[in-house]
Formats: C-alpha cells, structure tokens, sequence
C-alpha cells in the first residue's frame, strides 16, 4: 500500500480510536507524512517474540555504558529481520511482522519506554540506517496540534 493509501487509512480508522477526522487529518498526518518520506520503503518489517511482544534492543556506549537508549529495529524485508545479528535475543524465536510505515510512526507517538526506531533501508548496511526518535515525533505532532487549535481559536472552526 503507498504512503497516500496507508495515510488516508489513518484518517478513516481515527474515530474509532476516539480522535476526529479533521484533527488526524490536519494535525497528525502532515507531521507522519513528512517523517514517513525521509524513509526509503513504505512498509517495514519488526521483530517481534511469539507472544507479539516488540524486540527492543538496548545499545550502549563503549566509553559510557550508563548512557543506553532502548530502541526498536525496522527492516526493508522479512529476512533482513530475521538474519539481524543480536546476540542478547539468539535464544528468541523471533517473528518478522510486516507493518506499514505509517503505522509504525503513529504508534511513536504514544510508546513509552523506547527512545528511537531505526529503520534499515539498505541490509547490511546498518551504519546507513535513519534513527527516528520518538521524543521528537512526539514533539512535532504536539506542535503541530497545538498549530492546529490556535488556528482555529484565532480564525474560523476546523470543520
């Protein structure tokens, strides 16, 4: 599904999830969108245990170990997850799940306990990879939110 399709999905699916249409439409999507096409594939595919629990991965820092950051991988295909070499979860059976990228950054946006998602555009080439952090998608949607209100308050209704 393109990035278009895969937005408009969001849009759709908002009421149910209790946020009106014309606040996803006009405060969420636009920051999803432009963190979406910094990425090189419109679906990705997360490491996952059997139980449907996210492989989160802890990285630290050689010189300064109490410095960690807990992140989650995100791979162009379902091998390149399953081949990721991470000895901590070798002993995981680990199931590749194919998500839409817009998915997977709406969701940043209310995870808790995982600094960044670094998505693989390339396998292998994992020095290439783009981090997203979550704080700043966050950040971003809340301005953007906060745009969108002050708008309205200052000129007409959103609908």
């Amino acid at each position: 599904m393109n990035l278009e399709a895969q937005l408009a999905q969001l849009v759709a699916e908002a009421p149910k999830h209790g946020v009106p249409s014309i606040i996803m439409e006009r405060g969420v999507i636009p920051v999803i969108s432009a963190f979406a096409q910094q990425l090189g594939h419109t679906e990705y595919y997360l490491r996952q245990t059997t139980d449907n629990n996210l492989v989160l991965t802890i990285l630290a820092s050689e010189k300064h170990p109490e410095l960690e950051k807990k992140v989650i991988y995100a791979f162009p295909t379902a091998e390149d997850a399953t081949q990721f070499p991470d000895n901590k979860t070798s002993q995981l059976e680990i199931i590749p799940q194919a998500f839409p990228v817009s998915q997977i950054l709406f969701q940043m946006f209310t995870m808790k306990g995982v600094d960044s998602i670094i998505f693989v555009d390339n396998p292998q080439q994992y020095q290439e990879s783009k981090e997203i952090y979550c704080h700043k998608l966050q950040a971003a949607i809340k301005q953007s939110l906060t745009n969108l209100v002050n708008e309205a308050t200052n000129n007409s209704p959103l609908v």
